[in-house]
């Protein structure tokens, strides 16, 4: 059993990842970092402002995936 896991594991077979998940957990990880000087503070508020903008442009483009899918769709019953 543990050669199939990681043999899926290694091609990358069945292993969906949630990307918005992943951000979240960075964001999450960089929250609970503690710095002891201003510099590094405001790397770390930089780092923080970095990931929430990426996870905007992932919900974004998941929504525009869902409106091409419906396109697509739509398209096929046309045919």
């Amino acid at each position: 059993m543990l050669n199939r896991l990681t043999k899926k594991f290694m091609l990358n077979e069945g292993v969906k990842i949630d990307p918005l998940a992943s951000v979240q957990a960075l964001y999450d990880i960089v929250a609970q970092v503690r710095v002891s000087n201003k510099r590094d503070t405001g790397r770390m508020q930089l780092a923080k402002e970095h990931i929430k903008n990426i996870k905007r442009q992932i919900r974004s483009l998941n929504e525009r995936v869902v409106q091409l899918e419906e396109q697509l769709t739509l398209l096929n019953e046309d045919k």
